[in-house]
């Protein structure tokens, strides 16, 4: 991973999955290489065509040896189809060398958590040698097909996770260098305004304001010299901001209320018309305040998608949460994923402002007790699994 460990893949060591320990060799020449064209940057919920192209490795690709291109569980990307040339989502393959295959497609069971959206490509008649090639086509669009259809979740590093069966045996090895593209941020659609829902007097609190795109997206793709305005007196609350390109996200914090009420804030534009308008903050004595919090966070190192880090990033920065806890199922967390979030965790506490719980689900078969959420204050306490279901450690 990267220092900043923001937008990167999500590191394979950290992922808890298990791939067959019977291999034909360890050489990863012997398995062959993919590419995908083209590589960049592509608006979510978009429609796109991409090529990607497997080169047969060492070994060969034998009869009735397949490729399967995976796709993690969590994500509403169009379904992958070989029916209908018109439709959404149409995908082909063919080989350089004019060998048969059969396509097939599966949303579940294919291959263990978290890929369960699999696609296998199968030598359907005679075989394939060093250096030949299989074409797929991603939303192929010679036939009428307006293209694949992307999830619309951002995902810096969206995979085309590619393993073989070379030998054709069942038994598949997941090919180095994934095949990766970027999901980002369509157009600004509306922008939000953000404030907590419950203070004292005098207690201080964040305000934040974000562009987002038609999906929900915290977008990078709006920019203006923005006024506020308020109901009521807000310590600390600037008279606007210049919210530049590039930008996700900005808060203000260290703001304050002294007499009890209901404050709202509303943005304008140059010309004086409202954007957006925040929610109320109800400022009123009593015994507590109210906080907002994601206490059920998953990441691409399980079952979810990107990494821990850009949750973290997001919850504090782009959700302007006060809390948060990353709940992987226990069964994937392997060691070296548990450390790293604790490590995690603790990077990102800051007492008073933004709190996180290390943690995790023990996640046990409904007939021993179902899942349970299990959070600790501090950093460094053991995980007790409910089972090694997806782990060798």
């Amino acid at each position: 991973m990267t220092d900043s460990g923001i937008g990167t893949l999500v590191d394979s060591d950290l992922v808890g999955e298990v791939w067959t320990m019977a291999q034909p060799g360890t050489d990863p020449v012997l398995y062959g290489h993919v590419e995908i064209e083209p590589k960049g940057k592509f608006p979510a919920r978009s429609l796109q065509t991409f090529r990607m192209t497997y080169t047969v490795g060492r070994f060969g690709l034998d009869d009735t040896g397949a490729i399967r291109i995976m796709q993690r569980a969590m994500g509403d990307g169009g379904a992958l189809q070989t029916n209908d040339p018109t439709g959404h989502n149409y995908v082909t393959a063919t080989t350089s060398s004019g060998v048969p295959l059969g396509v097939e497609y599966s949303r579940y069971g294919a291959m263990p958590r978290p890929r369960w959206k699999v696609l296998t490509i199968r030598v359907a008649g005679g075989f394939l040698r060093e250096g030949d090639e299989i074409e797929i086509i991603f939303g192929d669009t010679s036939k009428g097909s307006p293209g694949l259809k992307l999830q619309s979740m951002v995902e810096p590093n969206f995979e085309f996770k590619v393993a073989a069966d070379v030998c054709a045996v069942g038994h598949y090895t997941p090919i180095p260098n994934t095949p990766n593209i970027n999901i980002v941020p369509g157009e600004a659609a509306l922008w939000r305004a953000v404030l907590p829902s419950l203070r004292r007097p005098g207690e201080t609190f964040q305000f934040g304001l974000k562009a987002e795109d038609n999906w929900g997206n915290p977008t990078d793709q709006a920019q203006g010299n923005f006024t506020f305005r308020a109901n009521m007196a807000v310590k600390g609350l600037p008279d606007g901001v210049e919210y530049s390109l590039g930008e996700r996200a900005v808060s203000f914090e260290g703001l304050s209320v002294d007499e009890p009420g209901t404050l709202r804030i509303t943005v304008h534009d140059e010309t004086g018309a409202e954007v957006a308008q925040s929610h109320p903050l109800v400022v009123q004595d009593g015994p507590h305040s109210g906080y907002w919090a994601d206490l059920h966070g998953q990441s691409g190192e399980s079952i979810g998608i990107g990494t821990s880090r850009d949750y973290f990033e997001f919850g504090r920065n782009m959700a302007f949460l006060d809390a948060l806890s990353h709940q992987a199922n226990d069964f994937q967390v392997n060691n070296a994923f548990w450390a790293y979030l604790n490590d995690l965790t603790a990077s990102y506490h800051q007492d008073h402002r933004f709190l996180t719980f290390p943690g995790y689900e023990w996640s046990g078969n409904t007939a021993v007790g179902g899942d349970r959420n299990v959070f600790y204050r501090t950093e460094g306490r053991p995980i007790y699994r409910s089972s090694h279901a997806l782990l060798v450690d």
